[in-house]
């Protein structure tokens, strides 16, 4: 056992709960006398019961849970079947003839007993054949709160560039790799062939996107069937080549999972000079926030009389669209409409869901294609004495996705301001509006796409919104924390 999970499980307890007892004992003792024995006793009790507590949570996560073959086999094709029905064009990247064969093969490999993980690889497998971000494979039993801290994880997080990875932070507290540093290999494998076998576990439209999905420790460790990873990097101040075998801990993973799930403010607000200010939306959530968030924003933009706004969304991977509308109505000098056409495909799912009211009775006919002409219609500019009416930029890159990536079309197509950066992760022609339903016998989510959408002046071509200045940054500069794309952008403003 790993000296961190030595310390986490046994050590930690036994000294949180001497301590807390030992501030009751001293209060007691104040008011009533008490033994020092009978003290350690409830001590060495309270610590007993705790440590037998986490023993049951680390039994729990080392557990595989098992199902028949026949009942996994009967989750994948109820899978394909409402996948099928509910798609605009399930078979849109690949024929529906390669689809099935590769199922069946996938099928035919089956053991008699199929472990959880093993059926969340092959159903990351099946989905990412649809190439389609919006469907995916969803909350897993590996990827639970308690699984996820007691399973093997990789702890680094990774950077991909031109089909090289690099590492830009550690989570583990032992064996750290220098940041900055080149992977080589991993699993005796290069990285190109690592790269290429956890793309197809992966749900993306175009590259920009898969690298941004490849940067995160789950798919990674999911790949490698939660064992310990051995490593050759090229150490980025020597250049020599080190080996390493990790796979974090307890104490590792639980750093890491803190900072994907601690509530964070997804939209901030800070001026850079007196004539710029930079706005910073890192997904779009919570309507109520965000429209307080506005007001105050351009609240203070116009009494400051500040020219030029800044908006970055290079990390924002979208949320609801709702909140993109309120923000259009801030910063656009004309009605707009993020979508130029949506498209739905009538299904019993959907119809018994609720989800098609707003198509009249006679016109839902199964298997049909449906206009949503809701989505596409015009939205009016309502009076706003804080509309903005200056200079705008707009910060884009390859985890630009979903609603974020529809924000960067309307700003492009309505010419309202200049985008900076790099190609969007999310396409102009893209699907979108997701069904969530579970496998019956697994219990496994799977997220299915609904709708077929056409961003303003989207254009099926399996790109993303391509900005207007194309600048990177690269690995150099994200080690060295200088954003090269942001002072691109502000040298720009200042030539005007």
């Amino acid at each position: 056992m790993l000296i961190e999970e030595i310390i986490g499980f046994y050590l930690l307890p036994m000294i949180l709960v001497s301590i807390i007892s030992g501030i009751l004992y001293l209060i007691i003792k104040l008011f009533k006398k008490r033994s020092y024995k009978n003290y350690l006793n409830i001590t060495l009790l309270i610590a007993c019961f705790s440590q037998l507590m986490l023993f049951g949570l680390i039994l729990r996560s080392a557990t595989p849970i098992y199902f028949a073959r026949e009942k996994v086999i009967a989750d994948i094709d109820y899978a394909i079947k409402i996948m099928e029905n509910i798609h605009p064009n399930l078979y849109h990247s690949i024929s529906k003839n390669e689809f099935s064969k590769k199922c069946e093969s996938l099928k035919i490999l089956l053991p008699e007993k199929v472990s959880a993980i093993y059926i969340n690889r092959l159903l990351h497998n099946i989905t990412s054949m649809v190439r389609d971000g919006h469907t995916y494979v969803y909350n897993p039993y590996d990827y639970q709160y308690y699984n996820y801290l007691f399973r093997k994880i990789l702890p680094y997080r990774l950077s991909i560039k031109n089909d090289k990875m690099f590492v830009v932070e550690n989570y583990c507290y032992r064996k750290e790799i220098p940041i900055g540093s080149e992977i080589i290999t991993m699993n005796g494998k290069s990285t190109k062939e690592c790269i290429n076998e956890v793309s197809h576990l992966l749900s993306f439209e175009n590259e920009p996107y898969r690298n941004s999905l490849l940067e995160g420790q789950g798919i990674w460790s999911l790949w490698n069937n939660y064992e310990f990873f051995k490593i050759i990097y090229k150490d980025l101040n020597t250049n020599k080549l080190h080996t390493i075998t990790s796979a974090g801990g307890f104490l590792s993973n639980k750093l890491q999972f803190s900072r994907l799930i601690s509530p964070g403010i997804d939209f901030r607000f800070k001026t850079l000079t007196n004539n710029v200010c930079l706005m910073e939306i890192g997904g779009f959530s919570n309507y109520d926030l965000f429209s307080q968030f506005l007001d105050s924003t351009f609240r203070y933009i116009q009494k400051a009389r500040i020219p030029n706004l800044i908006i970055d969304l290079r990390k924002n991977e979208g949320g609801d669209s709702h909140l993109v509308d309120e923000l259009m109505q801030y910063i656009s000098n004309c009605n707009f409409c993020m979508f130029d056409s949506a498209n739905v495909r009538v299904s019993n799912e959907l119809v018994a869901d609720g989800n098609l009211n707003w198509i009249t009775p006679g016109k839902r006919i199964v298997g049909t294609m449906v206009a949503d002409t809701i989505e596409t219609s015009k939205i009016k500019l309502r009076n706003n004495p804080l509309r903005y009416q200056g200079q705008l930029f707009l910060l884009i890159g390859s985890s630009t996705f979903s609603s974020a990536s529809g924000l960067a079309s309307e700003i492009k197509c309505y010419n309202r301001g200049k985008l900076i950066g790099e190609e969007t992760g999310g396409v102009t022609a893209c699907f979108g509006d997701i069904y969530k339903f579970k496998l019956p016998n697994t219990e496994f989510k799977i997220i299915v796409s609904k709708k077929k959408y056409y961003n303003a002046c989207g254009v099926d071509d399996n790109r993303g919104v391509v900005p207007d200045f194309i600048v990177e940054n690269s690995f150099e500069d994200e080690r060295k924390e200088i954003d090269r794309v942001l002072e691109f952008t502000i040298a720009l403003i200042n030539k005007k």
